[in-house]
């Protein structure tokens, strides 16, 4: 059963909202001490003299390109930043797992059973979105720190935050659960803002109602980033069948002369 290229593109952004973890164009970006960096630290002025030769010009520039090019740290710069933002990450995502273990102990499901309380401690009974608002407060400075650092301030507000929270709480889930949202990227669709809609562009050479085939490339475009989609046919698979009788598993030792028994 052969399927149109239109139908293989509704089908991949299907899986691509349901599968593929969200576009973060942030941490994508260089670092912007390395991007502002000036790829040379000298300035050539061509003064025009008549005795100076072409050659000792050309030999002289090349001199300070060379030089230019040792002074040139770019990778470097990268790759200790890379590091630093990693141990920055390790030790944010650390706070914020202390954090809300401590919170999610301040709160206790409340019992029917009438249960004798200090007339000086009252116990005050609150519902879900008044726990989840009581314990936020403890965690919300480790919690942005945590975001700012990963770069997923954007896609968290304190309002969905709280809201999320409001639900771990009210179906009895520990911290870890409701802190698998924030320590690694979730699919597209959690982030899919469902007022509006979203609008991809298929771009094929062949036609658009016309079957898939091998070799096929197709494309699905967004403003900021696009699927590029290549098809390649599964492989014609042959299944055999054979039966083993569970009785003819028997075996025997094989005794040698160098064999201790």
């Amino acid at each position: 059963m052969s399927i149109s290229i239109q139908r293989a593109a509704a089908w991949v952004l299907d899986h691509y909202y349901s599968d593929f973890p969200v576009h973060n164009p942030a941490v994508l970006n260089l670092p912007k001490s390395i991007l502002s960096k000036k790829a040379s630290a000298f300035k050539i002025y061509s003064l025009g003299e008549e005795n100076s030769t072409g050659n000792s010009t050309g030999q002289s520039r090349a001199m300070i390109a060379a030089a230019a090019r040792r002074r040139d740290n770019s990778h470097n710069e990268y790759y200790y930043e890379e590091a630093e933002m990693e141990r920055r990450v390790r030790k944010r995502k650390a706070r914020l797992v202390v954090a809300v273990e401590e919170a999610f102990t301040h709160i206790k499901r409340h019992q029917d059973e009438p249960t004798p309380s200090s007339p000086k401690h009252p116990r005050e009974v609150m519902d879900p979105r008044e726990a989840a608002q009581a314990i936020f407060a403890p965690m919300a400075r480790a919690m942005q720190k945590y975001l700012r650092a990963t770069r997923q301030q954007s896609y968290h507000t304190m309002e969905s935050i709280i809201n999320h929270l409001q639900f771990c709480i009210t179906h009895n889930m520990t911290p870890k659960a409701f802190l698998e949202r924030y320590l690694a990227l979730g699919p597209t669709l959690q982030y899919l803002d469902h007022g509006r809609g979203r609008q991809w562009t298929l771009v094929s050479e062949d036609a658009v109602t016309s079957a898939l085939r091998q070799g096929l490339v197709f494309s699905l475009k967004r403003p900021d980033f696009s699927l590029v989609v290549s098809v390649t046919p599964l492989p014609f698979l042959a299944l055999g069948e054979e039966f083993v009788d569970p009785k003819s598993h028997k075996f025997v030792m094989k005794l040698q002369s160098e064999t201790s028994v």
